[in-house]
């Protein structure tokens, strides 16, 4: 089975999305990806819904940058996102609590 690529995995986070782990949130969080397969996305979490728009957002509260390859290992649970974070193989910027948060709610 082929792998996803980390446009496709971005592209499927409003149907993984679990509104019940986002109550009362409202926040925009932009995807930052380089590499093979990178690009930048926008995930915009509001009233219990989550959309994915290519580009970049002015509004967004946090971005996420890494490599589109290491993104798809941790959307698909290889890589963790700890691991991810204290090997420098992801990098923050932003709200760092509400970026934690959003692990909830896409399930790997």
């Amino acid at each position: 089975m082929k792998e996803k690529t980390a446009r496709e995995l971005i592209q499927e986070m409003p149907k993984i999305f679990r509104p019940e782990k986002a109550k009362g949130v409202n926040a925009v969080i932009q995807f930052r990806l380089s590499g093979e397969g990178g690009g930048e996305w926008y995930a915009t979490v509001k009233d219990g819904k989550c959309t994915v728009t290519e580009g970049v957002s002015d509004a967004a509260q946090g971005t996420v940058m890494m490599t589109a390859k290491d993104y798809a290992a941790l959307a698909t649970g290889k890589l963790g996102g700890m691991k991810a974070f204290l090997t420098g193989r992801v990098k923050t910027s932003g709200d760092f609590t509400l970026l934690q948060k959003m692990q909830a709610w896409f399930p790997r």
